[in-house]
């Protein structure tokens, strides 16, 4: 984990944020997506739905992607909160700002940590590039204002806007970035 929750007000403000917008699942992406009629479109981080990078050459178009979509989403020096969750057993931490259960493994716990940052395309390099390599836990940005959601994972990017309008936007603007799934996986 990366960093933890500051303080405890700051993890009322997430968990506020959160529920306002999200009131009925935790901050992960898949979970996002699973939610019926919820404005979303997943582009593919690598040519040809390739799902993980070979050389520095597919690195850099990896982190370009993200980052487009990350600035496009977000806005730059926007205000988000990143939220970084991971497994863990029964016994939830102090820091944790929300906790809930594993749908796959009840003995499980996601744990949440959130802490409030602006967008700044380049500054999430390194930890992109972890997400993109598959590594440790999940992160999602969600821009404080609107719970407008950035969710990578290895092999792409899920966005959540905030209408359906600025999904066909997106869809307009990196035609190539998407998949040929009918669900648009």
């Amino acid at each position: 984990m990366a960093a933890m929750t500051e303080n405890r007000s700051e993890a009322a403000d997430f968990r506020h944020d959160w529920t306002k917008f999200y009131p009925t699942c935790l901050p992960l992406g898949w979970m996002l997506r699973s939610r019926a009629d919820s404005p979303w479109v997943r582009f593919h981080a690598l040519p040809y739905s390739k799902r993980y990078a070979d050389n520095q050459v597919e690195r850099e178009i990896i982190l370009a992607r993200a980052n487009k979509c990350g600035d496009r989403l977000l806005g730059p020096g926007q205000w988000c909160w990143v939220v970084e969750a991971e497994f863990s057993g029964p016994t939830v931490p102090n820091d944790v700002v929300l906790s809930g259960p594993d749908t796959d493994d009840p003995d499980k716990t996601w744990n949440f940590y959130a802490r409030r940052e602006r967008w700044l395309a380049g500054k999430y390099n390194r930890l992109l590039l972890s997400i993109a390599d598959d590594g440790p836990g999940t992160t999602i940005w969600m821009r404080c204002d609107n719970g407008a959601v950035f969710a990578p994972y290895d092999g792409g990017f899920d966005l959540f806007p905030v209408s359906w309008d600025i999904v066909s936007d997106l869809k307009a603007e990196w035609p190539d970035w998407l998949s040929d799934h009918p669900k648009g996986l």
